[in-house]
């Protein structure tokens, strides 16, 4: 089975980070990016992000991209040379030591195991500048889930997944070595007609005309609409800074 990410692309979705362009724009602000910073970008759509922090806040951006098809063409020469993208892995960046004062991660360490978070976390503190700072933009538990929430989400997902709480986030950037963390609590957007439209513009119907189409992509479709609706009270996207010492 396709995860729910894989699963909203084939769709026809492009925003896939939980709290969508929204949680993003937020993040660069708890970032507090400009001109003269170096930001590293990790998430679904890191080049076409890159590009967009750095038109936006003059910093200059590199996106850790999965393959070469994923990189983006850009005419102008000199936003080229603000915002390129390398192909690696998070869990080994292929970065020097100090090489950024900023890093965005966006839905990525929820679908990993604690310990691949834990991994990713210690590579992004080792490639940022004593005073650097990490933002996270991930899916979180509002409150701590019932096992049949947790099961629940396991099954709208199509697999494992492990968000945390707030405090559990908290906890994951203090273990690797972050300090001074500030976090703002947003909604999930992938299934509100509100979210859904302000995320993917002209293209929303068409999202939702794909699901519509077929009686099986209906069903899956309407589990998820129905989990992180009517269970809203869980749901939560969590957008947190830390610093590194």
């Amino acid at each position: 089975m396709q995860t729910l990410p894989d699963f909203l692309t084939a769709l026809g979705k492009t925003e896939l980070k939980p709290g969508g362009s929204y949680g993003t724009k937020a993040l660069m602000r708890l970032l507090d990016l400009k001109g003269g910073n170096h930001c590293l970008v990790i998430g679904p759509a890191s080049a076409p992000t890159a590009l967009f922090v750095s038109m936006t806040t003059q910093a200059t951006t590199e996106a850790l991209i999965r393959d070469n098809a994923e990189r983006v063409t850009e005419d102008d020469p000199g936003l080229k040379r603000r915002s390129t993208a390398r192909v690696g892995k998070a869990e080994a960046l292929p970065f020097p030591d100090g090489h950024f004062h900023a890093a965005m991660i966006e839905a990525t360490l929820a679908a990993l195991h604690p310990l691949g978070q834990a991994a990713v976390l210690k590579e992004v503190a080792r490639v940022l500048k004593p005073g650097g700072r990490v933002g996270l933009h991930e899916l979180c538990w509002r409150q701590p889930p019932a096992p049949e929430r947790e099961a629940a989400l396991r099954d709208v997902w199509g697999g494992d997944v492990w968000p945390r709480v707030v405090r559990g986030w908290w906890d994951a950037l203090e273990n690797a070595g972050f300090g001074d963390i500030e976090n703002e609590v947003a909604v999930v957007t992938w299934f509100s007609r509100a979210g859904m439209e302000h995320d993917e513009g002209d293209k929303a119907a068409g999202v939702f005309h794909s699901a519509f189409e077929d009686p099986e992509k209906l069903a899956r479709f309407t589990r998820a609409y129905r989990e992180f609706h009517d269970f809203k009270r869980y749901y939560g996207v969590i957008l947190a800074r830390g610093v590194k010492p």
